[in-house]
Formats: structure tokens, C-alpha cells, sequence
């Protein structure tokens, strides 16, 4: 009996991306790999302990001193995994119901204000690349699937974008910010018009699109070019739109809905912050 493979079956039939289903296939086997290591001899899933799974994540902070963000992926994997050896009867007792994810000290994220993204454009000389980041900033779409952007998933008559590739293969669609409407119907009608080996919305003539990579590489300069200690990538974008929007009292399962979280509540965890100033502000309206 192979476990491994009926694992990643299972997952195929339950739609999990591809990137989903490396992630957790890679977790699994890293524990393997570790408790082999432990007891240099074969790993038995019905033999698998509590202790087990704790030791592994103890070697993942210390040893390998991963974030807390990293460990909590692969616990994730873990979980899934043993819940599938369960219900299959592989084993009596699930070693990670009772293991806690690592809890993550770190400060909020960085986010970007109205007036440091339009800096952050007015920086950035490539007229592609600009575009990209405007999207991003105007939809919250995350970078893969921005970069993933055909030309006919822009209706500019309904004014609807389509995100066909969104994350676990879960479709989506945003409507179209009249702000970002203009820019792209120019640069579709303009320079992009020229390109005719790619139907990717993004794209130049060699190479036929763009990666996060680059992107982020874009940013990185860009920030520096602005003297910010700010580490701004693609996803602090996506933070900032999300953000903006809970600050404009934007109602949280509508947030939810453009960011593409099938649980609001995920919003109130990661997204929901104010600035300091503002808890100030708010603050000195009682006077006694």
C-alpha cells in the first residue's frame, strides 16, 4: 500500500490545485524524511505518535528555524494527511488532533495608503510593469492570478474582470474599477495590440508575460528609489486594496467575496487594522 499516492489521488478528486497538492505531498514527505532520521528505520503511519509530530515541528523553529506562517502550511498538510489515514482506517488515533499551530508574534503587515501607492507608480518607469502594479493596487487580484490575466477576461462592456485561475481553481469575478478601466483599454488598444503570440493580458513580445519574480524585483527597486524601510511585494498590494477597503467601512463578506476568501473571517484575522493615528484621533473625542 502505497499512501503517498492514494493521498494525492484523493486530493485530485477533491480539486486541489496542483500547487496545493505539491505543497502537502512535500510536507508529508519532509516528515517522513524526518522521523526515518529519528528511528533510522522504516516510518509506519499507524505508529505515528503526538510526541512524533511535535518533535517535528520543535525542529522546524529551531533546527531549521522556520516562520511560523511556513511550519503552520506543513501542520496543515499534516493534518489533512492523517485525517485521510483515518478515515480510511489506516490508523486508530489522528496524532494531530491536538497539535496547535504555531502561534505568529510578528507584528501587522505592511500596507500602502492611497498616496504611497500613487508614490510607488509614479516611480516606476515600466510602462507594463506600472500597469500590473495598478491592477493590483485597484483589484487585490494575488500576483499569480493577475499574471494569469487573458485579454477576454476584461469585459470593458460589462465592465467585469474574470479571474479564471484563482486559487484552489476557484473562479471569481470582480467588477471593473472605473479608475483602472482607462489605463488598461489604453494599453490594450496601444502596446499590447502589437503582440500577437500570447493571450495573456501581460505580455511583451519576448518572453509572451510576466512573473511575480520580476515583479517583485520591480518593487523592490522602487522602494528603495523612495527611501522606504517598507518591504513592499505584490501581496502588500493585495493587503493595501483589502485594507482600504475595511477602512472605508466596506462590509467584511464583501471584502471577503473580491479578495476570494470563501470564509469572512479570514479577512477579520489577516486584513482588519487601523492606523495608530486614527485609534488617537478616535480617542481624544472623549473629553470628561
Amino acid at each position: 500500500m502505497n499512501t503517498l499516492t492514494d493521498f494525492k489521488e484523493w486530493l485530485t478528486k477533491r480539486d486541489k490545485s496542483a500547487e496545493t497538492i505539491r505543497s502537502y505531498l512535500a510536507a508529508v514527505k519532509r516528515f517522513i524524511s524526518f522521523k526515518q532520521e529519528q528511528t533510522n528505520g522504516p516510518v509506519l503511519v499507524n505508529q505515528t505518535t503526538e510526541e512524533d509530530v511535535q518533535a517535528f515541528v520543535y525542529h522546524l523553529q529551531t533546527k531549521k528555524q522556520y516562520k511560523p506562517a511556513s511550519i503552520n502550511v506543513m501542520l496543515n498538510a499534516l493534518r489533512t494527511y492523517f485525517k485521510y489515514a483515518e478515515r480510511n482506517e489506516w490508523i486508530k488515533t489522528n496524532p494531530t488532533t491536538h497539535i496547535e499551530s504555531v502561534k505568529n508574534h510578528k507584528q501587522r503587515r505592511d500596507y500602502l495608503t492611497t498616496e504611497e501607492v500613487q508614490q510607488l507608480l509614479n516611480v516606476i518607469d515600466h510602462p507594463i510593469a506600472n500597469l500590473i502594479v495598478r491592477t493590483l493596487a485597484f483589484t487585490g487580484l494575488r500576483i499569480s492570478e493577475c499574471l494569469a490575466l487573458e485579454i477576454e477576461d476584461i469585459d470593458f462592456v460589462k465592465n467585469l474582470i474574470y479571474v479564471r485561475k484563482g486559487k484552489g481553481n476557484k473562479p471569481r469575478v470582480l467588477p471593473l474599477s472605473a479608475a483602472l478601466k482607462p489605463h488598461l483599454l489604453e494599453y490594450i488598444e496601444g502596446q499590447r495590440s502589437y503582440i500577437k503570440d500570447s493571450q495573456k493580458l501581460f505580455a511583451t513580445q519576448k518572453t509572451g508575460g510576466f512573473s511575480a519574480v520580476y515583479i517583485n524585483r520591480i518593487l523592490n527597486e522602487a522602494t528603495a528609489k523612495l527611501g522606504w524601510e517598507k518591504h513592499v511585494t505584490a501581496h502588500t498590494l493585495r493587503h493595501s486594496f483589502a485594507s482600504e477597503l475595511v477602512r472605508q467601512s466596506v462590509e467584511l463578506p464583501k471584502v471577503a467575496a473580491l479578495l476570494g476568501h470563501s470564509d469572512f473571517r479570514t479577512v477579520t484575522s489577516i486584513y482588519v487594522h487601523i492606523a495608530d493615528e486614527e485609534l488617537q484621533k478616535a480617542v481624544e473625542l472623549i473629553q470628561l
